[in-house]
C-alpha cells in the first residue's frame, strides 16, 4: 500500500514538473520531513481511563507534488510514554496530503489514513487510522523549510488484546501531536 501511494504521488508530480521546466523556488516535486514534538495518547473503551498521557514523538515523511497545492506521500512514527515502568508505544504508518489552499502561504491542511499500532509489555491493540491537522511551512534557505503542525490521529473499532486474549472490542485512540518540523523540497 506505502509503496502504491508513493508511485501514484511520484507519477502525479513527472508531468506536473515536465510543463513548468525549472522551478526558481527550488520546488523539485519531491519532499521529505522530519517532525518531533509532543503528544498526548488516550483511549476510548469502556474499561478505559479517560486520562491522556504525554510523552513524546518523532515522524518521517516523503512525498512528491501531485499539483502546485497538494503534496502526497508515505508517513511512519511513533509516539512514546513511560507509565510506573511499562514503556508504551503507538506506532503510525500511512498515507499523508499536504492541502496548501493559498499560493505563496505556507499554511496547509493535513490529511492522511494508515495503521495504528499501541504496544505495552503484553498489552496490544492496532486499527485503521484517520489524521486531520493544520501546519505551517517557513522558508528557511532554498529548498528547506521549517515549521509546525497540530495533528490528531484517531483510530477506532480495534480490540484491545493482552497476548491473544481480548480485553475489549471497539477500542478507540487518539493521540494529539503538536510538532515542529525540517522539510527539504
Amino acid at each position: 500500500m506505502f509503496a502504491f501511494a508513493l508511485a501514484l504521488g511520484l507519477a502525479a508530480a513527472a508531468p506536473t514538473s515536465a510543463q513548468t521546466g525549472s522551478d526558481a523556488s527550488g520546488d523539485s516535486g519531491r519532499w521529505w520531513a522530519l517532525t518531533v514534538g509532543a503528544g498526548s495518547t488516550r483511549f476510548t473503551c469502556d474499561l478505559c481511563t479517560p486520562e491522556r498521557d504525554s510523552g513524546p514523538w518523532a515522524g518521517l515523511a516523503v512525498g512528491a507534488s501531485a499539483s502546485e497545492a497538494v503534496k502526497v506521500g508515505v508517513e511512519g512514527g511513533f509516539w512514546t510514554h513511560l507509565d510506573d515502568d511499562i514503556r508504551e508505544w503507538v506506532w503510525r504508518a500511512g498515507v499523508v496530503a499536504h492541502v496548501y489552499p493559498r499560493p505563496g502561504s505556507g499554511l496547509h491542511l493535513i490529511g492522511g489514513g494508515g495503521w495504528s499500532a499501541y504496544r505495552a509489555e503484553d498489552v496490544r491493540y492496532d486499527a485503521g487510522r484517520l489524521t486531520v491537522g493544520l501546519g505551517w511551512d517557513l522558508p528557511l534557505t532554498p529548498g528547506w523549510l521549517v515549521g509546525n503542525s497540530i495533528t490528531l490521529d484517531a483510530a477506532s473499532f480495534g480490540s484491545l488484546k493482552n497476548e491473544r486474549v481480548t480485553i475489549d472490542r471497539d477500542v478507540g485512540v487518539s493521540v494529539l501531536r503538536l510538532g515542529v518540523f525540517l522539510k527539504r523540497r
